[in-house]
């Protein structure tokens, strides 16, 4: 069977004027790798403000997309209130309609005109008080004519309530789209950054990778000690990524926090028993498969959504440290604790999250952070 040149021994040995002249070569090129990294540097400094700069933009977005849910759900719950007291008032209306008319034009149940006749009729000195008896029969009319009144003051009530959460909406919405617009320019200027570090990156790999090969087989002190300055040089990252990745086939309605049934969630990709709704889960996994492309591994997952019972639990457990049951953005399905290297501050895993997690919709909030009110590099939300 054939084999593979690249597998076979060199058939000659680098003859020492060849040995010199290739180590001169590696520390040229080394020199040039020097100067090449710091172009690099200035890459990933871009690269890092780009991240931060994308981080602050997806929180707004979430937030303004929570702020526009709750507004919208108020208003909804205004409007569906306004139609419960048009319909309380309309009944209300038809009535005293009908008694108007009746008193217009003589007519009248039978029972209530017996009753009238009963009270006109009974004589004075049995009579406790025939005027009482005529003002009973108006008291349902009396009850209604005020129900009106306090319906018409409550529904104007409820109508400014309703545009005022329909205007919060509206303003919730248009600050979304802005922070959206924002971010979409950020993204695509970190994609920018991102290529053309990963661009240098390859250079520098192509460049290096035939001498050091060569001077490595040499055996020579002086040659092993010149690749590993090279190398050095080098230092090579591992940052970058390829979105990609679509939702499953789940229920992407709104449900109740923690109580989001399975058909609504989505499996996390190597992550056994993690779900999370489907465009997070879409999202999450492209990214998970990019970060296994970089290092070798796909994302470590330790929690993900939390039903109301887990938030429960975790709160009995964490006390202070957890969010209230059936507040956490666990319980949305929109938020993952990590594990694997991430959830150590400064780290290579950590950092890699910071540049690429933006790309994919994916935060680390600001409460979370390094200097934050109670800092998890763990925690990380879905903007959605």
């Amino acid at each position: 069977m054939p084999t593979d040149p690249r597998d076979a021994a060199p058939d000659y040995a680098l003859s020492p004027g060849q040995l010199a002249s290739q180590i001169a070569e590696a520390e040229r090129l080394r020199d040039s790798l020097l100067s090449t990294s710091a172009a690099i540097a200035g890459a990933t400094t871009r690269l890092e403000r780009l991240a931060i700069e994308a981080n602050t933009l997806l929180q707004e977005y979430a937030a303004a997309r929570d702020a526009e849910r709750v507004a919208q759900a108020e208003a909804t719950r205004n409007l569906a209130l306004f139609q419960e007291m048009n319909a309380q008032a309309t009944e209300d209306r038809r009535a005293l309609g009908q008694w108007a008319f009746d008193a217009y034009t003589g007519g009248g149940s039978l029972a209530d005109m017996t009753a009238l006749l009963d009270s006109l009729n009974t004589p004075v000195a049995e009579a406790i008080d025939p005027i009482a008896h005529i003002a009973y029969l108006s008291d349902q009319r009396v009850h209604a004519l005020e129900r009106i009144q306090h319906l018409a003051a409550d529904q104007r009530d409820v109508a400014l309530r309703a545009v005022d959460a329909r205007t919060a909406a509206t303003e919730a919405a248009r600050r979304a789209a802005e922070a959206k617009r924002k971010l979409d320019g950020v993204i695509v200027r970190q994609k920018q950054e991102l290529e053309t570090t990963r661009r240098l990156y390859a250079e520098q790999v192509e460049r290096v990778g035939p001498i050091s090969g060569m001077l490595l087989g040499s055996e020579d002190a002086r040659a092993v000690e010149t690749t590993r300055e090279l190398r050095k040089a080098l230092n090579l990252p591992e940052l970058f990524a390829d979105p990609s990745g679509r939702a499953c086939d789940g229920d992407d309605r709104e449900y109740p926090n923690g109580r989001i049934p399975a058909s609504a969630l989505c499996p996390l990709y190597s992550a056994p028993g993690q779900s999370l709704r489907p465009g997070a889960a879409a999202s999450f996994n492209a990214m998970s498969k990019a970060y296994e492309r970089d290092t070798g591994s796909p994302i470590c997952v330790t929690d993900s959504y939390r039903s109301l019972p887990e938030q429960v639990s975790v709160k009995a457990v964490k006390g202070k440290w957890a969010a209230t049951p059936g507040t956490s953005e666990h319980g949305l399905g929109l938020a993952v604790d990590l594990c694997g290297g991430i959830q150590s501050f400064g780290g290579p895993a950590h950092l890699w999250m910071r540049q690429n997690a933006p790309l994919y919709g994916w935060f680390h909030p600001s409460w979370a952070q390094a200097g934050g009110s109670l800092p998890e590099p763990w925690h990380w939300e879905y903007a959605g």
